[in-house]
């Protein structure tokens, strides 16, 4: 009997049969199911994270305060040696690092060993040389020949400048950059040694006193 009164609710058009999670409102709406909507809890402001300082200066981490080691001079012979004066040194881009730094009265040899893996290694010297003044005496070749004297004033003589780079692993002299004597009493420059290696670096001198620093790629660094 059952069936027969559904079979005839149907056939009939009959519209009161409300399905779970219908409305029951005409045009067939769906009302949301808000029994699964997720809760937000309100923000603390106390707990908030605090915004970035975009005016904060970058840090950068600082770099090691030695990068060569010390090494014992090589006995080397002083025969062939090459003279020149170094041109002015060149304006490098900001892809250096300054691993050596000296400043003195130049006396017997400072050495130290570097592994380059990239070249070039950069010298720069600074140097002040101490004058000799001598009094100079003569004579006149016009009029009554007198005799005269001059005061003279010229760097030191003695003075000289040079580093020796070597294959640290034969000893070999892989360059040679001299300066025998200084001829001004200010002179600065620089030079580059331009193939990477296993090197010993050796710099000595006499009288002048003279900064020397020492650059190469940041990329030997890594």
């Amino acid at each position: 009997m059952a069936i027969i009164l559904i079979t005839a609710a149907l056939s009939s058009g009959c519209t009161g049969v409300q399905l779970p999670g219908q409305s029951s409102n005409t045009g067939n709406s769906v009302t949301p199911d808000n029994s699964q909507t997720p809760t937000v809890s309100p923000v603390d402001p106390t707990e908030a994270i605090p915004d970035e300082d975009v005016n904060a200066e970058p840090t950068e981490t600082p770099l090691p305060q030695s990068y060569v080691t010390p090494a014992t001079p090589i006995p080397t012979e002083n025969e062939n040696t090459l003279r020149y004066h170094i041109p002015p040194p060149e304006n490098d881009d900001d892809g250096y690092v300054t691993i050596f730094t000296e400043s003195k009265q130049l006396s017997g040899v400072t050495a130290f060993d570097y592994f380059l893996k990239t070249p070039p290694m950069v010298f720069y010297y600074d140097a002040t040389v101490p004058l000799v003044n001598r009094t100079k005496t003569g004579t006149s070749e016009f009029g009554e020949k007198e005799e005269f004297t001059v005061e003279v004033s010229y760097p030191s003589p003695l003075s000289y400048y040079k580093i020796v780079v070597y294959d640290k692993d034969t000893s070999k002299v892989l360059a040679e950059y001299v300066i025998d004597p200084f001829t001004k009493e200010k002179d600065r420059g620089s030079f580059k040694y331009l193939s990477p290696g296993n090197l010993h670096v050796e710099i000595m001198g006499a009288i002048a006193n003279v900064t020397t620093e020492i650059e190469v790629p940041k990329s030997n660094l890594g």
